[in-house]
C-alpha cells in the first residue's frame, strides 16, 4: 500500500520497504547509516574544529576596506595533524554548574552535511582550450536529505530544547520528507529482540540505567550518574600527573618536530595541569576540560614554530589530542578485576610449588624459582608516542575499579551493583521478574574486558536475589553489537511495516508544529 504524506514525497507502508537513514548522536561520537543493515557506515567523533577567520571586503558605500570576521567549522577533525588556530567545538556539552544538555546547532549541521550529502569541492581538470570545474562530493553517504526521512536517537531523559533545534534545522533547513525520535534506551532494547528490559548504558559522559516496559522508558525510575568515559579518562591523566609522565600527542610526531623534548616542559601542559586535577573523582565538577569556553588564547610562546610544536595550538585542541593518546591507553590497558583474581593467582603460585616439589622428589633438578617469583608479578608496559614506558599496575583494574564503589560526590553513587538493585525497587513490583530477567549492558565504556562476569558476581552476591527471584544479564553476539546497540535497534525499528505511519511528515509539522513532534514521539 502506497501513503502520500507529502507532496514530491511517497512512503511505502503495509511491510514493504522504506529507504531511510538512521542517526546515532552522542557526546563522543556519531553513527550514521541506512536502516536494514546491521552496522553504521559513518563513525566519527562529536567534535568539530573551529576557526575564525577575518577577510577584508569593500565597502559598496565610498569604497574603503573593511574587515569581517566569521567562523570557519572543520569537519572532520584528524587529530595526528597540527591544526594552527583550531578551537575544539563538541556537539552536546554542559554548563559549568548544570546538568543541562546543550546542543550546539552549527556544529549539528556541520556533521549532518558532512556524513549525508558529502562536502562539494571543486575537481579541475585541463582540457585542450581551458579548465572545467566538475564539482564533486566528498566523504559521507552522497546522499540528498530531501529523499530520505530521518530516525534520530535521543537522550533517554526529555530535552525539549534539543529536540526543537533538531526538528527545526531538519525540517526548514534541510527540507527532509519526514523525521522520528527515539530513545537510545529504547532502541538499545528493541535491538536484542525485547520490548522490556533494565538497560545499562556505560558511555562517554554518564552511566544511565533505564527500565524499559513495552517499549517506553519509565523516565521517573531512570538513573543518571556523571561517571563514563570522559570520567575515566581524567581519571587516569590525574594518576599520569601524579607519576610526573608527560603526554605528547600523535600530531608532534607526524609533523617530524625533533626537538620536542627541549620545549616540553613542565608547563607545556598547562591548561590541563591547571585544572584541579587533585580533585578529579572527588567531587561532583568533574568536569575540569571544558571545550565549549569562550577563550580564544593559544598556547604560544617566544620559540618559533620549527621547534615548538605547539606555537599556534589552541589549548582545547592540544587537550583533546593528548586525551586521545590517553583513551588509547584506557582501551588498550584497561579491564575490569574479577573478584576471585587473588585466590587464582595464589593456585597458580601452589600449582607451581607443586611442580617443583614433584621435581625434588623425583631427582630433577629444574629450578622454578623465577616462575613462583613472576607467577603474578609480571610487570606489563604500554608505550607513549615518544617511546616512554609505563608500567600499567595502577591503571590496569584500578580505573574500572570506580564503577563497583560508591562515590557520594557524584549524585551519591552507590556503585553498579547497588544501583541496578535501586533502579529496580523504584519500578511497580509487577513488572520487577520481567526487568531482571533482560539486563542488558551497552555503550563505549562496558567494553572492559571482564566486566560483564564481575558485575553477574557482584549481583549474586546481594541479598535480595533468591531462587524465585533470580536475574539474567543478557549477552550481546558481539562487541560491535554491544557498541552500536542504539542505532541497529534504530536500524531494526525504522525497517518494519507497522512503524510507518508513526512517521512525522513535513506536512505535518508544518500543520501542526512541534506539538506533533512531542505527540507521536515518546
Amino acid at each position: 500500500m502506497k501513503l502520500k504524506n507529502d507532496e514530491n514525497v511517497i512512503f511505502l507502508c503495509g511491510g514493504e520497504d522504506i529507504f531511510s537513514l538512521v542517526v546515532d548522536l552522542g557526546f563522543y561520537s556519531c553513527k550514521i547509516g541506512h536502516n536494514q543493515e546491521d552496522t553504521p557506515r559513518i563513525f566519527l567523533n562529536s567534535i568539530c574544529g573551529e576557526r575564525e577567520m577575518n577577510d577584508e571586503y569593500e565597502n559598496y558605500m565610498d569604497g574603503s576596506l573593511k574587515n569581517i570576521n566569521y567562523k570557519e567549522l572543520k569537519y572532520p577533525l584528524n587529530l595526528y595533524n597540527r591544526n594552527e588556530n583550531i578551537r575544539i567545538k563538541p556537539l552536546f556539552y554542559k554548563d559549568d554548574n548544570k546538568d543541562d544538555i546543550k546542543l550546539n546547532a552549527d556544529v549539528f549541521e556541520k556533521i549532518l552535511e558532512y556524513s549525508i550529502e558529502g562536502i562539494e569541492i571543486p575537481k579541475v581538470f585541463e582540457c585542450t582550450d581551458d579548465i572545467i570545474m566538475d564539482p564533486i562530493k566528498l566523504g559521507g553517504l552522497n546522499l540528498n536529505f530531501e529523499e530520505h526521512p530521518i530516525l534520530l536517537t535521543e537522550f533517554n531523559m526529555h530535552n525539549h530544547k534539543i529536540r526543537e533545534q533538531m526538528t527545526e534545522i531538519l525540517f526548514e533547513k534541510y527540507n527532509i520528507p519526514a523525521l522520528y525520535f527515539a530513545k537510545k534506551a529504547k532502541l538499545t532494547s528493541f535491538s536484542l529482540g525485547r520490548s522490556t528490559s533494565l538497560v545499562i548504558d556505560i558511555g562517554y559522559n554518564s552511566l544511565d540505567i533505564n527500565p524499559v516496559y513495552e517499549g517506553y522508558v519509565l523516565q521517573k525510575n531512570s538513573l543518571e550518574y556523571n561517571i563514563g568515559g570522559q570520567y575515566f579518562d581524567k581519571l587516569i591523566y590525574e594518576q599520569l600527573i601524579k607519576d610526573n609522565v608527560n603526554i605528547i600527542p600523535y600530531f608532534v610526531y607526524c609533523n617530524g618536530y625533533d626537538n620536542m623534548h627541549t620545549c616540553f616542559n613542565d608547563n607545556i601542559n598547562g591548561s590541563i595541569h591547571n585544572n584541579n586535577h587533585n580533585n578529579i573523582g572527588h567531587n561532583n565538577n568533574i568536569d575540569n576540560i571544558n571545550h565549549h569556553g569562550n577563550s580564544n588564547t593559544y598556547q604560544e610562546n617566544s620559540l618559533e614554530n620549527s621547534v615548538n610544536p605547539f606555537y599556534n595550538i589552541h589549548h582545547s585542541y592540544k587537550e583533546e589530542c593528548i586525551l586521545d593518546v590517553i583513551r588509547y591507553m584506557k582501551e588498550s590497558v584497561c579491564r575490569t578485576r574479577i573478584i576471585n583474581d587473588d585466590s587464582k593467582c595464589e593456585e597458580k603460585k601452589n600449582s607451581i610449588q607443586n611442580i617443583t616439589n614433584l621435581n625434588e622428589q623425583n631427582n630433577i633438578h629444574i629450578s622454578n624459582e623465577n616462575n613462583i617469583k613472576d607467577a603474578c608479578t609480571k610487570e606489563e608496559f604500554f608505550e607513549l608516542p615518544d617511546g616512554y614506558k609505563i608500567n600499567i599496575h595502577k591503571y590496569k583494574y584500578d580505573i574500572a575499579e570506580h564503577l563497583f564503589h560508591s562515590i557520594p560526590s557524584l549524585n551519591n553513587f552507590k556503585g553498579l551493583p547497588q544501583s541496578i538493585i535501586n533502579c529496580i525497587i523504584s519500578t511497580d513490583v509487577d513488572i520487577r521478574k520481567e526487568l531482571l530477567q533482560s539486563i542488558v549492558i551497552t555503550g563505549g565504556s562496558s567494553l572492559f574486558p571482564g566486566l560483564i562476569e564481575r558485575l553477574h558476581n557482584s549481583l549474586k552476591e546481594k541479598e535480595c536475589f533468591t531462587q524465585s527471584n533470580k536475574f539474567k544479564i543478557l549477552n550481546m553476539t558481539s562487541l560491535v553489537e554491544q557498541k552500536y546497540s542504539s542505532w541497529l535497534g534504530g536500524s531494526i525499528l525504522a525497517s518494519l511495516g507497522t512503524f510507518q505511519q508513526m512517521w512525522v511528515s513535513k506536512k505535518e509539522y508544518h500543520e501542526s508544529g512541534h506539538n506533533i513532534i512531542l505527540d507521536r514521539c515518546f
